[in-house]
């Protein structure tokens, strides 16, 4: 995906293996869960690149047919610029390109932000078993995290 900021064409593009510890910098520098990304796992990633490195990820997980968003980061110096909208467009496409019929979420901090994009509430007690067995929905995001949905 690829968009105009100021003057510069700006790319949101796959996450490569050799992006795992600047993946991992940004999101444990905003307080998000790390620990279970891999190289492997960064397949189903997409970052945004600067002049500097990376200064924007978005991940997703799938499971049968509906995915987990999850990694939702920016960096400072890009905030209020639209580029968290555009990964999360880049990462619904995405999902739609792998078969899921909906996109799951958890958060603790961004309810408002998601609802801005069309994501809704959802019980906890109502995931699907896929989403509610993934190790995010188990251990490593809390549970006062809001599990929000967009199908």
């Amino acid at each position: 995906m690829t968009f105009a900021s100021g003057t510069a064409l700006c790319a949101i593009e796959r996450a490569r293996r050799t992006d795992l510890a600047n993946i991992r910098w940004l999101l444990n520098l905003e307080g998000l869960p790390s620990a279970d990304i891999t190289e492997d796992s960064l397949e189903h990633f997409l970052v945004y690149r600067d002049a500097i490195g990376i200064a924007g990820v978005v991940g997703l997980e799938r499971f049968d047919d509906v995915a987990l968003l999850r990694s939702l980061v920016v960096a400072d110096g890009h905030l209020r610029q639209g580029l968290g909208r555009r990964l999360v467009t880049a990462a619904e496409n995405l999902a739609r390109e792998l078969g899921a019929s909906a996109i799951y979420l958890l958060t603790t901090t961004a309810e408002l932000y998601f609802e801005s994009l069309g994501f809704r509430h959802m019980k906890r007690e109502n995931a699907p078993p896929a989403i509610a067995h993934c190790s995010e929905f188990q251990s490593l995001c809390p549970s006062s995290a809001v599990l929000m949905v967009k199908p």
